[in-house]
């Protein structure tokens, strides 16, 4: 059940949020080539991280956000076989993609979960309690890659909807349009941008679980194989202690 059967009152008005995670992926990273595609326990990377998406408990839908190069074909053909919306757009305009897979739903949406597939290791629990931070502040922008203390991998960014399809109404140059929490951050003047603020025993900044390189790809391996028999809610603080003893 999603934060949308959760009922918030602010000054007196009834809100409903509803959550949407676009789930983003394409093979042609330059730093790792078809990184989406290599094997943890026996599941590509893209599997692994849709999965652990999956088990988030205030996300109330999910679609595949992928480009129309045709060597991403593999999402398409993935979110066929499971039955899982899809979209494909722009490989270089995120913005653009996202936007389109937002309004390619015919349901409304409150908040945007932007679920960066090279994130492997994310976990649920944070994610969640992040979109209930975020639903309850009615922040426009929340980032936990931006002076990030948790570690690095651990939650998604997450969107007011409105103001991702306002975005798209204007001509960005690139460096927003393809890093589009850069826009928020550089004019946050306009925006009412949500701090990080999950609790201090989730700290710790120098844990980095992004996939991006061949030493990413090991070190996400060897965490993950700790992690295998840990229940789910037990992994954020199992993993942080493996780290600190490892270092």
């Amino acid at each position: 059940m999603g934060i949308q059967s959760w009922t918030y009152c602010f000054g007196g008005d009834l809100f409903k949020k509803k959550v949407l995670a676009i789930i983003l992926c394409r093979n042609n990273s330059s730093r790792l080539r078809n990184k989406l595609k290599l094997k943890i326990d026996k599941k590509t990377c893209f599997e692994y991280s849709f999965e652990r998406l999956k088990k988030c408990k205030n996300i109330d839908d999910y679609i595949i956000a992928t480009s129309n190069n045709k060597n991403d074909d593999y999402f398409v053909n993935f979110a066929k076989k499971n039955k899982v919306k899809f979209f494909r757009g722009s490989e270089k305009n995120v913005l653009i993609r996202m936007v389109g897979a937002y309004k390619s739903l015919a349901k409304n949406f409150d908040i945007i979960v932007r679920g960066n597939s090279d994130n492997t290791l994310i976990m649920p629990n944070i994610i969640d309690l992040d979109i209930i931070d975020f639903a309850k502040s009615k922040s426009d922008f929340f980032s936990p890659f931006n002076n990030n203390k948790i570690p690095f991998g651990y939650s998604l960014t997450l969107f007011k909807s409105n103001r991702l399809v306002e975005l798209s109404k204007r001509k960005l140059n690139k460096k927003y349009s393809e890093h589009i929490d850069n826009y928020f951050l550089d004019n946050d003047k306009k925006f009412k941008i949500l701090k990080n603020g999950i609790k201090k025993k989730y700290h710790c900044p120098n844990l980095f679980l992004t996939l991006d390189t061949k030493f990413d790809y090991e070190r996400i391996k060897f965490y993950s194989k700790k992690l295998k028999k840990i229940p789910l809610k037990n992994q954020a603080l199992r993993l942080i202690k493996i780290f600190n003893k490892n270092k």
